[in-house]
């Protein structure tokens, strides 16, 4: 918001208290320039949680748009830009107002591949499952219907979701990333070759069956069979944990895989800038946020070549395998490891300066920039 606000744009923001704290800062940066209207959520009692946070969402919505209708603001808006969950699933109530309607950046049109053979329990299995199910059906979806059938531009995360996007009758859509490399990252340039240990590669991300972390194991331990002096730092906490710890005795990795559990975010940087490589195993990623940071410091990239991290990572800035059965992306994603880590010090750094020349354009200077630029041409 305060990039948009420094280069023109004056904002009346709608939220809920609940994000006050966070958009505090930006607000008062750009002061008289961006109006804040907290909107509360209403209640959504009786429902299990993972149900009410929807129901909890869609009423906040309705609420919302009441609010803008009753107090003028769509009245006077030239632009309205609902920045949403990041999923085209639930659509956007403003879909109707004069206002030319932006938006995402969304994802939501991405789905799990099947062929990775993720270990999960029946339950989240299930529930991956329903979710394609939804995506394939999207067409009996009057939220997503609706609003891709009014919106003026369309910004998606992924290409996946900006094919579903285009077979719904997107008049205009194209691909922005919804983060960008934190400044605390971009702050300082990336350390030198020198800094970053040979054979260490860095995992980082929620330990949940969508992240797959359990395939990262399984990817390092062929790449240990080769180079037995390769070590991984895993970062993140959840329901795979133990799955995690597990794997890691079963095969002899102990002392080669740290486990390090959740912490602070502001620690991570270092970490990265002492690792050769990120590896990236997801199954299912609307973007990645470890990839920008990665980028950011410099460090090359191995992962899947399937949705954010496809649509966004550079191709001089690491390798992205095919997606395939467990057993060949499991070797490929070794093999790949390998060759990275594997590089005379000067063909690394060569990767280094790319993906820090990549971080430096998804900036949100950047992404404010070419905001403002459509913002521009759907006004007139």
């Amino acid at each position: 918001m305060s990039h948009l606000a420094g280069l023109g744009c004056e904002i009346d923001l709608l939220t809920t208290k609940r994000f006050l704290d966070d958009v505090e800062p930006a607000i008062l940066q750009a002061a008289g320039v961006i109006h804040l209207h907290a909107v509360d959520v209403p209640r959504t009692s009786g429902l299990p949680p993972q149900v009410g946070v929807y129901a909890g969402y869609l009423r906040w919505q309705l609420a919302a748009l009441r609010y803008a209708r009753a107090s003028g603001l769509l009245a006077q808006a030239q632009i309205i830009h609902h920045i949403t969950w990041s999923s085209l699933f639930w659509g956007s109530r403003f879909h109707s107002e004069q206002a030319p309607l932006v938006f995402g950046p969304i994802g939501g049109g991405q789905t799990a591949d099947f062929r990775l053979a993720t270990p999960m329990s029946l339950g989240a299995r299930l529930k991956e499952r329903s979710r394609s199910a939804g995506i394939r059906m999207i067409r009996l979806n009057p939220l997503a219907l609706r609003t891709v059938k009014h919106a003026k531009l369309i910004l998606t995360t992924n290409r996946e979701t900006l094919r579903v996007v285009n077979q719904l009758g997107s008049s205009s859509a194209r691909m922005m990333l919804d983060s960008a490399p934190p400044p605390a990252v971009m702050d300082s340039p990336p350390t030198p070759v020198d800094d970053h240990e040979l054979g260490r590669v860095i995992w980082i991300g929620r330990m949940v069956p969508i992240k797959d972390p359990v395939l990262a194991v399984e990817a390092f331990a062929q790449l240990a069979q080769r180079m037995p002096e390769a070590r991984m730092d895993m970062f993140g906490a959840g329901s795979e944990a133990s799955r995690v710890a597990r794997r890691v005795s079963e095969f002899g990795l102990t002392g080669k895989i740290e486990l390090h559990g959740h912490v602070e975010w502001n620690t991570l940087p270092a970490h990265l800038d002492r690792s050769r490589v990120l590896l990236i195993t997801s199954l299912r990623e609307s973007a990645s946020s470890q990839m920008l940071e990665a980028l950011g410091r410099g460090v090359p990239v191995v992962g899947i070549n399937q949705h954010g991290v496809a649509a966004f990572m550079p191709k001089d800035s690491g390798h992205l395998v095919e997606v395939a059965d467990r057993i060949s992306v499991t070797a490929d994603l070794a093999t790949a490891l390998g060759e990275i880590l594997n590089l005379p010090n000067q063909e690394w750094s060569e990767l280094s300066v790319c993906a820090r020349n990549a971080a430096e354009t998804m900036t949100w200077p950047e992404k404010a920039a070419d905001l403002v630029a459509s913002f521009k041409k759907l006004a007139d």
